[in-house]
């Protein structure tokens, strides 16, 4: 009995992938033997080979098929199966989205010329204030041309506006003692105007570069806002094109940033942002502060995706409640929005929901079992048998916190269903 249990075991002869390898060594070892016995000429006092092979893959096969149809014939212990009984709770609905850490406000500073960067007063990290000289530019030709033709043309303008007005003053003398007549005293007060307005002009250009106009042959570049210096990709000595042209949007010398004012900016996808609304509550963690917990709000929600990775999402941003002398601008953030909350609501495990061909939220509700040993947890949960019946039944659901889901219709309080899917064919369908 024991060497019939261990060539089961060896050959396990329920599987047509053996047989058939079986039978190919059946005709190999047939083959060879033969071809053994002709090479030497003894093939008539060798035939006792041949048939004890033949004889011991014959017991094999039969020893195998022998194994196969007991195992088949063997029984299948039932197994156990979970159910969950349906109560009320309270869900509260959790989104998790990753971000980076970004200054709400960022000031990219330009230079009005163009030209040369010839010195460098501030450099990354450092703060400045607005109105601080950051560089010092040597304009270009063109640059420098342009600026010594707007000072000319305002010292023009200003000199015939000042000829103008005397001359008018003259005329007016003139033409009370009638020594003029009307129409020439009238050209000579258009002529005054014509002045005016020419100076006028000259003036606003000139306003435009008043401080570029400073001795020598550098102009300055002034910081437009207060706080630090988080970039600067221009280094002493590079060329820089500037804002005012129409051939480009002008070099940015440097980004400047208000770091007390820290934001966490995301992209949310377009399937998704429906879940988003203002002033949610936010809980904030970065990788490179982990064992630090921030507080946020949902602040900015984008009225328009774009697109990124051929995908479209909504651009949003969460305030954050710390400051840039911990936080640095590019961490990564990982930010649990707390969405809806429900009140004592049908709850039950999402591991109970199950999909149908028609792509319906299901779960298995039981409706009768064939055992009498029950035993409840506290989380009313209970085992019972697989001979289980079960109905397939269609649900409604609402908000789920990743753990359990709310259910708005098809179940009532009370109601047992199955945590896994039937083992057995015993359930049906209910519309």
């Amino acid at each position: 009995m024991h060497w019939h249990l261990h060539l089961c075991i060896l050959f396990p002869s329920n599987r047509k992938p053996f047989f058939k390898l079986t039978q190919s060594l059946t005709l190999q070892s047939l083959f060879y033997a033969v071809r053994y016995s002709n090479n030497r000429g003894i093939m008539r006092k060798k035939w006792w080979i041949i048939i004890a092979i033949v004889i011991l893959i014959l017991v094999v096969l039969f020893l195998g098929k022998s194994c196969g149809k007991k195992k088949q014939t063997e029984k299948v212990t039932p197994t156990e199966t979970e159910t969950y009984t349906v109560k009320r709770g309270d869900i509260s609905s959790r989104i998790e989205i990753t971000g980076e850490v970004q200054p709400e406000v960022v000031v990219s500073l330009k230079s009005k010329v163009s030209g040369k960067i010839v010195k460098f007063y501030a450099g990354e990290n450092d703060y400045v204030t607005s109105g601080q000289i950051i560089a010092d530019i040597e304009p270009d030709y063109n640059q420098a041309n342009t600026l010594f033709n707007t000072k000319a043309m305002l010292q023009k303008a200003e000199m015939n506006l000042k000829n103008a007005r005397k001359e008018l003053a003259d005329k007016t003398i003139l033409l009370q003692k009638q020594f003029i007549s009307q129409e020439e005293y009238n050209k000579t007060s258009d002529a005054l105007k014509e002045a005016e307005i020419e100076y006028a002009q000259a003036s606003s250009q000139y306003e435009m570069i008043r401080d570029l106009d400073v001795p020598g042959k550098v102009t300055h570049v002034y910081a437009t806002a207060s706080g630090v210096v988080i970039e600067r990709n221009i280094n002493e000595g590079e060329m820089v094109q500037s804002s005012l042209t129409s051939f480009g949007e002008g070099t940015v010398i440097m980004k400047i940033a208000d770091l007390n004012k820290m934001i966490v900016k995301s992209n949310i996808n377009e399937v998704d942002i429906s879940k988003f609304k203002l002033n949610q509550i936010a809980e904030i963690t970065l990788d490179a502060l982990p064992y630090e917990q921030y507080k946020g709000r949902v602040i900015k929600i984008a009225p328009q995706a774009i697109i990124e990775n051929n995908a479209k999402v909504f651009p949003i941003e969460i305030n954050l409640n710390a400051s840039g002398k911990v936080v640095k601008p590019g961490m990564t953030a990982n930010v649990t929005i707390l969405a809806d909350s429900r009140n004592n609501v049908l709850v039950i495990p999402i591991r109970a929901v199950f999909s149908n061909d028609l792509n319906q939220d299901i779960v298995y509700l039981v409706t009768k079992t064939k055992i009498s040993d029950t035993k409840t947890n506290p989380k009313s949960k209970e085992k019972t048998s697989s001979d289980t019946n079960s109905v397939a039944t269609p649900v409604k659901l609402g908000t789920n916190d990743l753990l359990q889901v709310e259910v708005i219709e098809g179940l009532k309080e009370g109601d047992i269903i199955l945590l896994n899917e039937p083992l057995t064919n015993n359930n049906k369908m209910f519309m």
